[in-house]
């Protein structure tokens, strides 16, 4: 395993890449330590090529690869690249569960409203056919257990006998009393909780030892402290064991800030998740992607709200409307992250996704860098996408701020 968003750069450098560089997972075989030579890249359930770090980049590598396929319900920038795009069957469109995000006191039935449009399969459908194809039989029904050739065509029996037998290990494991067809007919099923949960009620009151090697809240990071060859974990680099600020690889301290004077911020927006539902036109009425600068910055540059605005660094450039405020700090940009992009013939991103300004260099622990970015912005004349119709009459602009 390696850091997602350091394929390209394995990529594009291989085989002269330092397993440090790519954050190598460590292992325990003979194939420790050795550098992947990537040949394909098979997406699913991501939009990867739209997500992560420096796109201009990953359009180089992507140029490398023997294949690319890409399973999604929609087309979205990632399958654009895909040398198969494999349909996949919406929600709606597959018998299902859905447990709550990161835990929680219930869970929801999610019945097949329709059937599946076109071609489109369920994942598993698509992963079961694909092991029957790449083990035969053996491999196959290894995989898929409850299941013949036929799942392919006919998923419904094998999904509602999946979905029973999960059914009856939470009556069996968490004391739940409802039956499996009554959980079906009320569609949602609600733990009766005897106190609310709180956070280390157990260590508090009842001495319970926390999971660190003294048993005590720890500030200091014995794990971290131990390791003698940093090279050799999954994160690469050193990491202070005691949490110190550690100076990003660019910011307005650094010396390229002469030439790229904005600090580029990408929040998550209110109008879609990460990239989900950008390609939703009634959502894109309501917001138009957008670079929001302090008015201080704003005035030096001769800009105003709507104002077509170049924001630009050595890794790509894209072109967006400015909104201009008091709400945001001098020297900094908001850009929020998931627009899907859209290159003209010079690969300028018209649509505004600021992953075409990042730096594919994660931090030290391993996480993405997506605020780590220094930019530069100017008014322009070249061409922003906003993907809806600007001659009928926009909610973004009935109901705008200060318009």
């Amino acid at each position: 395993s390696i850091k997602s968003d350091r394929w390209a750069h394995c990529v594009l450098n291989y085989p002269n890449v330092k397993r440090e560089e790519i954050g190598l997972w460590p292992r325990n075989d003979q194939y420790d330590g050795v550098i992947p030579n990537i040949k394909g890249i098979f997406w699913q359930g991501s939009d990867w090529f739209n997500q992560l770090t420096n796109i201009n980049k990953e359009r180089k590598a992507i140029e490398k690869l023997d294949l690319v396929v890409c399973m999604d319900s929609t087309i979205t920038p990632s399958g654009l690249y895909a040398d198969f795009l494999l349909p996949i069957a919406t929600h709606f469109e597959r018998h299902d569960v859905a447990l709550p995000w990161y835990k929680g006191h219930y869970y929801i039935h999610r019945p097949k409203v329709i059937e599946p449009l076109g071609e489109s399969k369920t994942d598993f459908q698509v992963f079961t056919e694909l092991a029957y194809r790449i083990g035969g039989d053996v491999f196959g029904k290894a995989y898929n257990p409850k299941a013949d050739r036929s799942y392919f065509e006919y998923p419904d029996a094998v999904d509602e006998a999946y979905l029973r037998d999960w059914w009856a290990r939470v009556q069996r494991t968490q004391g739940v009393e409802m039956s499996w067809e009554e959980f079906k007919q009320r569609g949602v099923y609600k733990f009766k909780l005897d106190e609310p949960h709180v956070a280390f009620r157990e260590q508090i009151e009842k001495g319970k030892p926390f999971p660190t090697p003294s048993g005590r809240i720890e500030i200091l990071s014995t794990e971290l402290a131990q390791i003698k060859d940093w090279t050799k974990t999954r994160y690469g680099y050193h990491i202070p064991s005691i949490p110190k600020w550690i100076e990003p690889w660019e910011s307005l301290n650094s010396e390229k800030a002469k030439e790229y004077p904005f600090h580029l911020v990408s929040p998550h927006p209110r109008w879609r998740t990460h990239s989900i539902f950008n390609n939703c036109s009634w959502l894109r009425e309501t917001y138009e992607q957008e670079v929001t600068i302090n008015a201080s910055d704003a005035k030096r540059l001769g800009i105003k709200t709507g104002d077509r605005v170049e924001v630009w660094n050595e890794r790509g450039k894209v072109v967006v409307p400015a909104y201009v405020t008091e709400r945001v700090h001098p020297g900094v940009a908001v850009l929020h992250e998931g627009a899907w992009h859209d290159l003209d013939e010079n690969g300028v991103d018209r649509a505004g996704n600021p992953d075409m300004l990042t730096l594919d260099n994660p931090s030290p622990a391993g996480a993405f860098a997506y605020n780590t970015v220094l930019c530069n912005i100017r008014k322009t004349d070249l061409a922003h996408h906003p993907v809806w119709d600007q001659l009928a009459t926009s909610r973004a602009h009935v109901f705008r701020r200060d318009l």
